[in-house]
């Protein structure tokens, strides 16, 4: 087996839009206590699609659990964001190039810690974050940002809240994830490239499920996601 390509997913619906673009169906899994994991085998390929749930305690242990049953140099996220600037749209492909907290810790050498972490993970990642964002460049049909996001135990429905988390963060959108699964790749010095598709602006319009219309364009960015982690796996 010449690759072996792990994918990290939250929930559902991030998860079904994947193995539909991978030709899976989404019933053939393991449920590890809720946390399902999908592996198969595809020509010379190896790929594991793993679903941790909602939350950064999930992704954060799931992480670690790919990392020591893989022993992966590279970890890649996958999933949707909530857009928190009007120079996004609804499909548009974020590169992670940083992470913050919305609910950041209290105490100050706790987060000079974890920026200091992170700050040396994406140093580290720099070349993969650069040959995946040029591989997902070669699809003439996405819109890419490279930028940081932000992360909390949250949803954000509000025009204000979400114009003020823009404003003192610099991030351009927010999940749940993405912060504890930068932190677990640095402390196993772990590479990381982590994507989100943008499935909402974070306006109270956009609450709920994600409405059948914007499935179609969720599904053309996460088609290219698959492509490019494949040519990125070549080299």
């Amino acid at each position: 087996m010449s690759a072996k390509l792990c994918i990290m997913t939250a929930y559902a619906d991030e998860t079904r839009i994947l193995l539909d673009v991978l030709g899976q169906e989404a019933g053939d899994s393991v449920d590890w206590n809720s946390r399902l994991q999908f592996e198969w085998s595809d020509g010379n390929k190896k790929w594991v699609v793993m679903q941790s749930g909602m939350g950064k305690v999930r992704a954060a242990s799931m992480c670690q659990m790919i990392i020591d049953t893989y022993q992966i140099d590279t970890f890649f996220e996958f999933g949707f964001a909530g857009g928190l600037v009007d120079t996004l749209n609804i499909g548009d492909i974020v590169v992670v190039t940083g992470v913050s907290e919305h609910d950041a810790p209290n105490r100050s050498e706790i987060q000079r810690e974890q920026e200091t972490w992170r700050d040396r993970l994406f140093d580290a990642s720099s070349s993969s974050i650069n040959r995946f964002t040029t591989a997902l460049s070669a699809d003439p049909n996405v819109t890419l940002t490279k930028a940081p996001v932000i992360c909390g135990d949250m949803d954000v429905y509000n025009r204000e809240v979400r114009d003020k988390i823009a404003m003192e963060s610099g991030a351009v959108a927010v999940n749940w994830e993405s912060s504890a699964i930068a932190d677990v790749c640095a402390i196993n010095n772990v590479k990381y490239v982590g994507i989100r598709v943008i499935s909402d602006l974070c306006v109270e319009e956009d609450s709920g499920p994600i409405p059948k219309e914007r499935i179609e364009r969720l599904r053309r960015s996460t088609t290219a996601y698959v492509n490019a982690l494949v040519d990125f796996n070549k080299r």
